[in-house]
């Protein structure tokens, strides 16, 4: 009976989740990055990175929901340092204003666009290819003028992305390309 308490008092103290990624490929940017993970008496868990590619992770790491976090914090970081400026590049390339941008990490969606010209970008673009990103971004930027999936919506986003097709279609089964780890 003692063996019996001991294993399910295990079970229920022991953090589920998917295992936390011992490498994070960033296709959207060409980067991966290596992870290290050091325990620490630090009751959270931080995931900072070094500049040469190497992500150190410290805290309770062997408590893989808040690993988990911490990287998906870290990811909303790395999004908001490189997806912020790319649609403000794409913004003023294509002469299409947008009002404020935040980085989330919605579940079914890569992007939106509010009527009010907000876009919400979700972090985990970064694991789809430089090309499908650079789409989605284009998307919503069109949606800044069409609020609808109209013909002239498409032929806004077909002038700026001729390949907006094959893209879509990428972009269709690129959350099959997001770790388990990232998603919430």
């Amino acid at each position: 009976m003692k063996t019996f308490l001991r294993i399910l008092r295990n079970i229920v103290t022991s953090p589920a989740g998917p295992p936390p990624p011992a490498e994070i490929h960033l296709p959207a940017l060409g980067e991966r990055w290596k992870v290290r993970y050091r325990k620490t008496d630090s009751r959270s868990v931080q995931a900072r990175c070094n500049g040469s590619g190497m992500l150190n992770v410290s805290g309770q790491v062997g408590d893989a929901r808040a690993v988990n976090r911490a990287l998906r914090r870290w990811l909303v970081r790395q999004a908001r340092e490189s997806l912020v400026p790319w649609l403000e590049e794409l913004s003023e390339q294509a002469d299409l204003s947008y009002g404020s941008v935040s980085v989330r990490g919605q579940r079914t969606r890569w992007a939106s666009c509010s009527s009010k010209g907000n876009i919400n970008l979700n972090y985990s673009l970064l694991f789809l290819p430089p090309g499908v990103v650079r789409y989605i971004l284009t998307h919503e930027l069109c949606h800044t003028i069409h609020l609808n999936h109209s013909g002239t919506f498409w032929n806004a986003v077909a002038s700026l992305e001729p390949d907006y097709k094959v893209l879509n279609s990428l972009a269709k089964k690129g959350m099959a390309e997001v770790p388990e780890w990232a998603k919430k």
